[in-house]
């Protein structure tokens, strides 16, 4: 009915339009500790990643924006991450949605099982537990408007950077294979 219950109208603790969490008894012990878990292997798993196309690979730092992009959709994610920890604020969490479905969850399905793509694809799994992790923080707090607000601003900025990659690994095809050695 309308005009809606109280409990939705701004109050002096918590709005529903805002963007920072100010109940500190929203997230327990348990998801805080979880998330924190996720984000450090999938440290780990980008540093060793960026490790291999750096110094292995012997990449340039354009090479490994485009062949190696999960590092990258990663390493926002994680800061992220500590923002929306330390500031609260939860249209944070969802900014590197878009980059991190695109190369970490579809990679699953786009890279093979065998070889040195097994590596990756720990990476992609992890990318993808985070995910779940941070959409079912953003479903249990509930903050719909902030949440919707950094998704937009996750397309806005982060629908180019995947059409550069797309654009870049086309033109440069022979090039990453040469590099990965897929050609056999």
């Amino acid at each position: 009915s309308w005009p809606p219950p109280n409990s939705w109208r701004k109050t002096k603790n918590r709005s529903l339009y805002s963007s920072k969490i100010t109940n500190l008894m929203e997230i327990t012990r348990t998801e805080k500790m979880v998330g924190i878990v996720l984000v450090f292997v999938l440290l780990l798993l980008t540093l060793s990643g960026s490790y291999y196309f750096f110094f292995m690979l012997k990449v340039n730092f354009v090479q490994w924006l485009v062949y190696n992009a999960c590092s990258p959709s990663s390493l926002v994610y994680l800061l992220c991450f500590m923002i929306f920890l330390v500031k609260r604020k939860i249209s944070y969490l969802p900014f590197a949605f878009l980059p991190m479905y695109y190369f970490g969850t579809m990679g699953l399905f786009t890279f093979t099982w065998s070889g040195a793509n097994v590596f990756a694809q720990l990476s992609h799994i992890t990318m993808t537990l985070n995910l779940l992790w941070a959409g079912y923080m953003l479903h249990r707090i509930g903050n719909h408007k902030a949440t919707a607000w950094g998704l937009l601003w996750s397309i806005l900025f982060f629908v180019p950077y995947i059409a550069f990659v797309m654009y870049y690994s086309r033109t440069h095809a022979e090039e990453i294979n040469n590099l990965l050695q897929m050609t056999p």
